[in-house]
């Protein structure tokens, strides 16, 4: 990276251990010749908000979301007017503007639905697709087919192009003059000297928003209703009461046991019954949809809590949780630690706990692996039919699962060593987005150590928050089959985390990752079969 000339700067030494290479080794990038740069259809520009997203909203959105806290109408239209929040020759209708600091209302309503760190956040290097689009819960609402909106493939790019940039709304600045200089032109002038090329973003922008103005305008599309109706599923002896489901363990024996994988280091495991239960959801739909009646054929051994970093060490001793990103500037620290021994481990792709599962198998003699996503489901429920083990998604969850609740507005943080900011703070508004339940006091802001809620009447411990959980099923299409053969490129993860509201943390809830990919918010827990 050139800085000046004659000068070259290296992320080497702050990102990366300055006294290691990368590994010499074949990947698949170094076979083959670099993919060819495609100029986008407008030239080369500035990423604006509303030039590129905003169109989208226009057209997929707005038909429905034009009103309150998710109103994502913006108009774009050209002005002179400098009184109005402006760039080049465009701006957004002041009516649809924000009056602080001139964002737009869509952008408020849409960016906290984005997945992505802060501006100054974990100082290492993310692990692949960390911060993929895919882990964004505005991709995941689309995927899942909401109320039958459908993006175009150029809608789907460019949209994957915004969350990659962090999800940017301005991607420019407004001129004024500092010490005499017009700071555009003072950049130009820059760039001509050291680099010895201009660019003139201001026209980019002016030449884009002239192609834009001279297309037909863009009508807002609403999808036909759509009605999709599913077979009611019923099983034998279900829901269970929680009585009796304590009593079907209990009927069992011996149903506690301690795996020990080191000379210090034991896996409390509980053992859950077989039967017979309704897996899935018919309400909630889309992913979890159909619901099916699905046999436990044998009891088995699972993770009393979801494994810990102390616990993954013993075979990846390696493995560093790292921080979860503090979204502010002037940090005295990394972040928030998320590497204590007894949190649970996450940053762990499916690999990785497969591999830690065969080699427990191998110490322990046990047949040790991930569960089902039948198994995981029929344990997390312990006999309910409902959203959740303890009751439904309008139950107050603060004494049973850490899911993201109000403690989430501390993530609203600011000065050096930035601490939590007080309600009065105009920033407030904008940094406090993660979308939450406000009404709900759990005490935990981030994952915490297990036992930390009220487990299951099977004793089993956050099973729908804290940290969401992989699973050895392939993410395929329901009905769910135990026995298909079927492979996807996606596996099951299930459960909710710190940084999930109820609905997205009911028993039935599912999402596919990658096998290889590792999110800030997905462990796992394991099971034992005889």
């Amino acid at each position: 990276i050139t800085a000046m000339p004659g000068e070259t700067v290296s992320c080497v030494g702050c990102h990366e251990n300055q006294n290691s290479i990368v590994p010499p080794k074949r990947v698949a990038a170094s076979m083959k010749a670099p993919s060819k740069v495609i100029t986008p259809e407008g030239g080369v520009r500035p990423f604006v908000f509303a030039l590129e997203i905003q169109p989208i909203l226009n057209r997929a959105c707005i038909a429905c979301h034009n009103k309150g806290s998710m109103d994502m109408r913006g108009e774009m239209k050209a002005t002179n007017d400098s009184e109005i929040k402006k760039v080049g020759s465009w701006t957004i209708n002041p009516e649809e503007m924000d009056a602080y600091y001139g964002f737009s209302k869509s952008y408020l309503a849409i960016h906290p639905f984005v997945s992505r760190q802060g501006p100054e956040a974990d100082a290492l290097v993310m692990k692949p697709y960390e911060y993929h689009a895919s882990t964004s819960e505005l991709v995941k609402i689309l995927k899942n087919n909401h109320h039958g909106v459908k993006l175009t493939d150029a809608e789907w790019r460019t949209l994957y192009a915004w969350i990659d940039m962090n999800a940017p709304f301005h991607s420019s600045f407004r001129q004024y003059d500092l010490n005499g200089f017009n700071q555009i032109e003072r950049r130009k002038e820059l760039s001509r000297k050291y680099n010895d090329f201009e660019v003139d973003w201001v026209k980019e922008i002016e030449d884009y928003t002239t192609l834009l103005n001279s297309k037909p305008k863009v009508e807002p599309v609403k999808p036909p209703k759509e009605e999709i109706t599913y077979k009611a599923v019923k099983a034998k002896h279900w829901p269970i009461a929680a009585a009796d489901a304590v009593e079907m363990q209990t009927s069992l024996g011996e149903n506690s046991m301690e795996l020990k994988i080191s000379d210090n280091v034991t896996i409390k495991l509980r053992k859950v019954p077989s039967g017979e239960f309704v897996m899935g959801n018919n309400v909630f739909g889309h992913q979890c949809a159909p619901e099916t009646r699905v046999k436990i054929d044998k009891p088995y051994w699972i993770g009393e809590i979801e494994i810990t970093n102390q616990q993954f060490n013993v075979v990846f001793p390696k493995h560093d949780n790292r921080y979860i990103a503090q979204m502010w500037k002037d940090h005295t620290g990394p972040g928030y630690e998320a590497n204590r021994p007894l949190q649970p481990v996450i940053r762990v792709s499916q690999r990785e706990a497969v591999e830690f599962c065969r080699k427990i198998s191998e110490k322990t003699g046990m047949k040790v692996s991930l569960p089902t996503e039948a198994q995981w489901e029929w344990a997390c429920r312990a006999g309910s039919n409902g959203d959740f083990w303890y009751g439904n998604s309008n139950t107050d969850f603060a004494p049973y699962e850490n899911l993201a609740d109000v403690q989430l507005e501390k993530m609203a943080v600011s000065g050096v060593n930035p601490q939590p900011m007080s309600k009065d703070n105009p920033w407030f508004r904008y940094l406090n987005f993660i979308p939450k339940v406000a009404t709900v006091d759990d005490g935990s802001m981030l994952l915490v150590e297990g036992k930390g809620y009220k487990p299951n009447p099977w004793g089993l411990y956050d099973m729908q928050g804290n940290v969401q959980e992989w699973t050895r099923s392939e993410y395929l299409p329901y009905p769910y089959n135990p026995k298909t053969k079927e492979v996807s490129e996606l596996k099951t993860i299930k459960g909710g985390s710190w940084m999930s509201r109820p609905k997205n943390a009911i028993a039935a809830y599912r999402d596919g990752y990658y096998e290889w990919q590792r999110a800030n918010n997905v462990g796992f827990r394991i099971v034992v079969e005889d």
